[in-house]
């Protein structure tokens, strides 16, 4: 087919075809014109919101100039856990008793979700010979939410994560970034939050300082995740037994208790500790920073790197109270980094 017969059929069917073939039944695209909410944050970045993410400063430039013309968006849906397969994903097999955000408990999306849209960009080049596609995840300079909300995938709640009435916001958010100019866009979700506040007043650390604000100094995610520093004391006890990431502003969210499957026991919770549990915190503070690094290669937890993960396990094992672990800690009493926080955690205990 010549690359005219091409451009006379019209593209929304071809679209929508080529990417239910690739696994994304929910998507949509938008054009890239400047972000709908690049004022608002631009003001989020000069807050300081962002703690130690200096990177998202760094990209604004690039975020303020995107050349392509469109973004196929797409939602990739993590829970239940179940769905996952439809990914080849496989579940962290390390950490069974670690509270863990749901996303990271399967491998990383990074890996995943950028080969499962290669293969949809591959396939869409092959019909627009003539165009340009680029797979783009959040580790590229986007603004994905505006994107998103642009695309038709839902509206940006509260807590600041895309909401979709039917479906939820257990999704993680992918594009294609291309030369093709697509048709307009369709209507925008509403924005259906109203009065709801849950999101807000569950949050431990109260990091959601106003809706669809959130302080990323206090979330738990960061600070269990991107944070390359100790928690601040008055914050630490708000982490709870959380290791990794959390999902508290979802899992009260009225749009989610309907896609939360009972049949699905997505452990952990916040229980009373057990001895599995214990025995993986022991493995984390055991082992030094590269095997830990090693171990969990390709999957989300890497991010935290050796360090990350075992101010997690400090945090956990002071919170909870675990004197099984008080010999194990009190090796990181003379550490430069973890000293002052294996001295608290050792406080907490007795």
């Amino acid at each position: 087919m010549s690359q005219e017969q091409e451009q006379e059929q019209p593209i929304e069917p071809i679209l929508r075809t080529i990417m239910a073939e690739h696994g994304f039944d929910h998507f949509g695209w938008a054009p890239l014109t400047p972000a709908l909410s690049m004022t608002h944050y631009e003001l989020w970045l000069k807050r300081g919101f962002h703690g130690d993410m200096a990177y998202l400063e760094r990209h604004l430039p690039i975020k303020k100039a995107l050349s392509a013309h469109s973004a196929i968006v797409v939602a990739a849906f993590y829970k239940p856990a179940a769905r996952a397969e439809r990914w080849d994903a496989k579940a962290i097999d390390q950490f069974q008793h670690l509270n863990i955000a749901s996303y990271a408990r399967i491998d990383d999306y990074h890996v995943w979700l950028t080969g499962q849209l290669n293969k949809a960009a591959h396939a869409l080049k092959q019909r627009f010979r003539d165009e340009e596609f680029s797979v783009a995840t959040d580790s590229k300079p986007i603004l994905e939410r505006d994107l998103a909300y642009r695309a038709g995938l839902g509206w940006v709640g509260k807590n600041s994560c895309v909401i979709d009435e039917r479906k939820g916001s257990y999704f993680l958010i992918g594009e294609i970034v291309t030369s093709l100019r697509l048709p307009v866009a369709g209507v925008t979700a509403p924005d259906r939050c109203g009065r709801c506040r849950r999101c807000m007043d569950a949050c431990p650390t109260q990091a959601i300082v106003e809706p669809r604000v959130v302080d990323a100094r206090k979330c738990i995610s960061y600070l269990t995740i991107e944070s390359k520093s100790v928690p601040a004391p008055e914050l630490r006890k708000s982490i709870g037994s959380h290791f990794f990431g959390c999902d508290i502003c979802q899992d009260v969210c009225p749009w989610n208790q309907k896609v939360i499957s009972p049949t699905i026991d997505e452990t952990p919770k916040d229980e009373s500790p057990t001895h599995e549990l214990i025995g993986e915190l022991r493995w984390i503070l055991d082992s030094s920073s590269k095997s830990l690094e090693r171990a969990l290669e390709h999957t989300p937890l890497s991010r935290a790197r050796g360090f990350g993960l075992k101010r997690n396990a400090i945090v956990i094992a002071g919170n909870l109270r675990l004197r099984e672990l008080k010999d194990k800690i009190s090796r990181y009493l003379t550490d430069p980094r973890l000293g002052e926080l294996a001295s608290w955690a050792l406080h907490e205990i007795d």
